[in-house]
């Protein structure tokens, strides 16, 4: 089985680490995440599933933006006692070719009603 590299922005890392108090089990939650996000890829033939319930396509990105990017709407923290419903979205990148995931933002729904899309359009320019 091929194996999916993983790469994460800078600004990811700190926002997840900025919700280590209001999740303290986030980091072992995180990797929970990102190794059942890879397998559901490798299943699916190396194509993100986009369900409409967990993990949505992000439409209105610049025409620079040539790769899929996604966020998730299902993050499960173990101390939060809410189930996936936790409140949590993470955006990534996904590039079939290289067989690589970018996690570009951690957020708090609460705080923030979408995903920095300006944010990940830079990172194409």
């Amino acid at each position: 089985m091929s194996q999916i590299e993983v790469g994460y922005d800078k600004k990811f890392l700190k926002e997840k680490r900025k919700f280590k108090s209001k999740c303290p089990s986030i980091d072992k939650d995180f990797k929970r995440f990102e190794i059942a996000l890879k397998i559901r890829i490798q299943d699916n033939e190396f194509t993100v599933p986009v369900d409409n319930k967990q993990i949505f396509q992000i439409s209105g990105l610049d025409k620079s933006v040539f790769l899929p990017a996604f966020v998730v709407k299902s993050f499960y923290c173990e101390k939060m006692n809410k189930g996936s419903n936790s409140g949590f979205r993470i955006t990534f990148i996904w590039n079939p070719k290289e067989k690589s995931i970018y996690f570009v933002e951690f957020y708090f729904k609460q705080k923030k009603d979408v995903e920095d899309k300006e944010r990940i359009n830079n990172l194409f320019k």
